[in-house]
């Protein structure tokens, strides 16, 4: 081979390969963990602290509690999978669907229970009475981190559980 055909050979080598590290890297370091919420407390807290996460699970009836502060809507909630549990805080509007029982998936980031604390007691002492929740919250003495949500995602409940009911009667003479 000619002396210009193996360079523009090792330059095109060279290419492909600083592009596809540049391509892991930088799904690498957006990358989002995806986790139920009875795993999250299994594995523990460690391995997904500084790392944007999307926990899923139910919401605990009667945990819901919000309040507006400063033209700002705040919530906090219990999301629990098979008896496990954890606190979520979000800011800003939700689904239509999300409410007791919903199947929900929070996006966010895991903080320290005690410093959503303020948080949560603002929600509480601005909440209106059918908005309070389980209040008085106490954000660190159900985990010693909380989720930090920035977006939620709430299942539509099932419109097709029995189904076959509502077929029509194709054997109607």
């Amino acid at each position: 081979m000619r002396q210009a055909t193996l360079a523009r050979l090792a330059l095109t080598v060279a290419v492909v390969a600083g592009g596809t590290g540049f391509l892991v890297y930088s799904s690498l370091s957006h990358a989002q963990h995806y986790v139920l919420v009875d795993v999250l407390l299994a594995k523990g807290f460690d391995q997904f602290k500084d790392k944007q996460i999307k926990v899923a699970g139910y919401v605990q009836p009667g945990t819901i509690a919000t309040a507006t502060v400063d033209q700002q809507t705040y919530r906090t909630f219990v999301l629990q999978r098979q008896g496990k549990k954890i606190r979520v805080f979000v800011t800003g509007p939700v689904p239509d669907t999300f409410k007791d029982n919903s199947e929900t998936l929070a996006t966010g980031r895991l903080v320290k229970a005690g410093d959503l604390q303020p948080v949560a007691d603002d929600i509480c002492k601005n909440a209106t009475v059918k908005d309070r929740g389980d209040c008085p919250v106490r954000a660190d003495a159900e985990q010693t981190m909380v989720v930090e949500a920035t977006e939620l995602s709430a299942k539509c409940p099932s419109k097709y559980k029995g189904a076959e009911s509502n077929k029509p009667d194709t054997t109607y003479k």
